[in-house]
């Protein structure tokens, strides 16, 4: 099994997986497109590369022989979107996005404490007041209002 044989399987799964859950939504027509018209056309897409990656995959890497020597950061993005996603409207964007990036830059990227600060400051309060005070995107403030 090569990398881009299970990268075009995911692909195609991904997609009928959209087609499946779709069902939902009515579909329209071409000059009026209901909600699930967009979602079709993406999966039948995501299916089409899907299966053009499993049928030229052949020449790729083997999986076994994949080294990924970004995995801890990988790793760690991940956990950052869990924790993101876990404890955004509990504790607030601002107050989430201070330690997600804090952590990202401080402890994974190892940058240095004044860049790391101004960077987590800057992006945090930048974004919140970019989104909620300019576009009035309402976001979650937490349970202190921060």
């Amino acid at each position: 099994m090569t990398i881009d044989r299970l990268s075009g399987a995911f692909l195609m799964l991904l997609g009928l997986f959209v087609v499946w859950e779709r069902r939902v939504l009515p579909l329209g027509s071409a000059s009026r497109p209901g909600p699930g018209y967009f979602p079709l056309l993406l999966a039948i897409l995501l299916i089409i590369l899907g299966a053009i990656l499993i049928l030229r995959g052949k020449d790729a890497a083997k999986i076994r022989a994949l080294a990924w020597p970004e995995a801890p950061h990988a790793a760690a993005i991940l956990g950052c979107c869990l924790f993101i996603s876990l404890f955004m409207e509990t504790i607030g964007y601002r107050l989430t996005l201070l330690l997600t990036l804090g952590f990202l830059f401080g402890v994974m990227e190892r940058i240095k404490v004044w860049l790391t600060l101004a960077l987590t400051f800057g992006f945090s309060l930048g974004t919140f007041w970019l989104f909620d005070s300019l576009l009035r995107v309402p976001l979650p403030r937490g349970g202190w209002g921060f």
